[in-house]
């Protein structure tokens, strides 16, 4: 394994099982060559000369269009199917505070008073990248790692907790994108970060735009489907292992799944399936409240896999037993 840590901005080349180490000639790209380039506004990873998913660093063009304290960095957008159909969305009309794939604790308090990073309206909290970590280069796959800080508000500096997120990226051919994103959410300061009982909020993806337009039945273009069979008819609440959300992007089916880790706080997990919107979140607190205390990094695991076509349930199961060792 070697690890390289870049400043902004780079270019990093990841060609597994092709070239040993840094420095060497750089080899022609193939179909399970992952490649990694930043700038100052983000890093954009493609597989095998496809785009793959973009990790921003910098609030997008698309922010300037909405007032101030909707604009967020340090989360995944637009995140693509193998085919290049992009299925997530950001600053949806409905939503402005719902950005692709995302981390917001919503109703929590600090210090006694209150906090809030996921309605960003109520400017009780923000979340922002911090640094590159850099990456992790092994035989079959990569690793890129971020620093996020969550504070009081944009006007201050001071975070109250820090967040690692790492993701990892196999470099093997697959008929679906796959990468694996671990989560380590730790106090900065000597008091807890306290989650408050709610119904939503934690991990969460906004599925794209498409998925909210009505077919001839008035209903959503866009489904989702869990572990145990439920839709968001009957699974909000629900504990799954996994959910796929999928549906058509221009005239073409795609769609995300999000897999829970039997490592993770309170598995499995409660998710909130909304019912008429592309959006779903892992929320631990939907039954009782807890902390994120000094001392102890508060550690989520969740993989994640694109695809086109609709979801094979088959292929999501056996991904989700050779990730967790379960059969």
């Amino acid at each position: 394994m070697r690890i390289t840590r870049h400043a902004l901005p780079s270019l990093a080349l990841c060609a597994l099982a092709l070239i040993p180490a840094y420095g060497k000639t750089e080899p022609k790209p193939t179909s399970d060559s992952l490649k990694l380039d930043s700038s100052d506004k983000g890093f954009r990873l493609s597989k095998g000369g496809k785009p793959f998913l973009r990790y921003l660093t910098k609030p997008s063009s698309e922010s300037a269009k909405h007032a101030p304290h909707y604009s967020r960095n340090g989360y995944i957008h637009p995140l693509h199917s193998p085919s290049g159909k992009v299925v997530t969305g950001d600053y949806a009309s409905d939503h402005p505070h719902q950005h692709g794939l995302f981390f917001a604790w919503t109703k929590s308090t600090f210090r006694g008073k209150a906090t809030e990073f996921w309605n960003q309206a109520k400017k009780l909290g923000d979340i922002r990248f911090h640094r590159y970590l850099g990456e992790e280069r092994r035989d079959e796959s990569c690793s890129f790692l971020f620093e996020h800080h969550f504070t009081t508000g944009k006007d201050s500096d001071e975070p109250l907790l820090k967040e690692t997120w790492r993701i990892d990226v196999p470099g093997k051919a697959m008929p679906y994108h796959q990468f694996d994103l671990v989560s380590t959410q730790t106090c900065a300061t000597k008091d807890p970060l306290r989650i408050q009982k709610y119904h939503y909020g934690g991990m969460a993806i906004r599925g794209n735009s498409q998925w909210m337009k009505k077919d001839g039945n008035g209903n959503p273009r866009g489904s989702m489907l869990t572990s145990e069979g439920k839709t968001r008819k009957n699974g909000n609440h629900s504990r799954p292992r996994w959910v796929a959300m999928y549906g058509p992007v221009d005239g073409q089916e795609c769609g995300v799944v999000v897999m829970n880790h039997p490592d993770n706080f309170r598995y499995p997990q409660w998710v909130r399936l909304h019912p008429s919107m592309p959006y779903f979140v892992y929320s631990p607190m939907v039954k009782e409240p807890f902390s994120i205390e000094p001392g102890k990094p508060y550690v989520s695991k969740f993989r994640y896999l694109t695809f086109d076509g609709k979801p094979d349930r088959k292929m999501i199961e056996k991904a989700w037993k050779d990730w967790t060792g379960k059969r």
